[in-house]
């Protein structure tokens, strides 16, 4: 278990550097502070859906995988169900709200389509518990990625940079992990009512949860302007590093449980939350002088901005990613319900302290805010677990 973790988080590192260490970098420079808030917040609305509807039939296909062959033909439905449905929203929000143009609209559609599918199929390595090709993946996206780069300095397009880079990936799990294979036999499986109502509970839920995760940047453009967006996504550039390391532990702590390598009891209910607050703990203190270096290295015009609000944005940022390790347990011991019980009260709380902090002390209040919902989610996951495992 340990490699696989390896493996994972090394998959992480290598694209985040790439496009958190080179291409963001460079677009700033090309985009402007201004123009890079755009992109932040339009970013922000694709990854809403992307991640939601990808990931939570990803979690749910690893989770049922003793019956994988039957159902394959039922995540194929459903992952074009909700690729269309993105595709149809965003389009109609990038022309009504956003007043995007045709052309544009079609690849912010598109590119949440695209990010979507990566994100499923990333299961299909999940499932055979092989990190390698995940690696393998996340090395081609990046190439992917740098080649994408090109294509929007010969365009001006931002979007041809993921549309690149995230097609690459699905083509290597279509090829390599055989992401749309499905048996000849017609129709659905005996399973798809149920495993549609398990995609649409957990895809309501992961949808509160994604859009609280970018909110601060919508909040931001709506109280403080673009530029300001681009200042606080640059200071909390630290606390994103957070996601290379505990998400992909989580996912190694899923495959193990559902493979049943790992017995989910109270002793090991314990250690997770105990580790899960004791890498905030370690994660903070490293991030002090990190986030300073990083952002100087990286961001040198904007490090005077930045400084205020940085540490206690990292932190709001750790405290978030930390709740998906609990969140792990939750969804495995606990009914679905749970995840759309605490995601909407999150979102409640998560919005009222937002607005409060970000009156009160513009930027930084904001960050408090934010953090005050993050640890409020932590509780409520957490103490649902600990009676299940009483």
């Amino acid at each position: 278990m340990l490699q696989d973790g390896i493996l994972s988080i090394g998959a992480k590192c290598i694209f985040f550097l790439v496009l958190k260490g080179l291409i963001e970098p460079w677009m700033n420079r090309t985009l402007g502070d201004a123009a890079f808030g755009d992109y932040v917040v339009y970013y922000g609305y694709i990854c809403i859906f992307s991640y939601s509807c990808g990931e939570a039939l990803n979690h749910i296909r690893v989770l049922n995988q003793e019956t994988d062959r039957e159902r394959a033909r039922d995540y194929r439905r459903i992952i074009a169900a909700e690729a269309l449905i993105s595709v149809l929203i965003l389009f109609c929000f990038g022309m009504a709200v956003e007043q995007m143009g045709v052309r544009e609209s079609v690849l912010f559609g598109i590119t949440s389509v695209v990010l979507m599918v990566r994100l499923y199929s990333e299961c299909v390595f999940r499932i055979e518990i092989n990190y390698k090709k995940i690696l393998l993946s996340s090395v081609l996206m990046s190439f992917g990625y740098l080649a994408g780069y090109l294509g929007f300095r010969a365009t001006g397009q931002w979007y041809v940079i993921f549309l690149i880079g995230e097609t690459v990936a699905v083509i290597y799990a279509a090829v390599s992990g055989k992401l749309f294979w499905v048996d000849r036999k017609k129709g659905v499986s005996q399973y798809f009512l149920q495993t549609t109502k398990n995609a649409a509970t957990l895809t309501g839920s992961y949808l509160i949860s994604y859009a609280l995760i970018y909110m601060d940047r919508f909040l931001v453009q709506f109280l403080l302007g673009s530029e300001q967006v681009s200042t606080y996504y640059i200071a909390t550039t630290y606390g994103k590093c957070v996601a290379l390391v505990i998400p992909p532990i989580t996912a190694v702590l899923l495959s193990n449980i559902s493979k049943g390598t790992i017995s989910l009891d109270k002793k090991m209910v314990y250690k997770v939350v105990a580790g899960s607050l004791g890498a905030v703990l370690l994660f903070f203190l490293a991030g002090i002088p990190m986030s300073r270096i990083m952002i100087g290295i990286l961001y040198p015009g904007a490090y005077r901005n930045c400084l205020a609000v940085m540490d206690m944005g990292n932190l709001a940022q750790i405290v978030y990613y930390s709740c998906s390790i609990v969140n792990m347990m939750a969804i495995r011991l606990c009914d679905m319900k749970l995840q759309v019980f605490v995601e909407t009260a999150y979102a409640i709380l998560y919005i009222l302290f937002a607005v409060i902090g970000a009156a009160a002390g513009g930027l930084v209040g904001l960050a408090v805010g934010t953090l005050g919902a993050n640890i409020l989610r932590f509780i409520l996951l957490t103490v649902p677990v600990y009676r299940k495992v009483r």
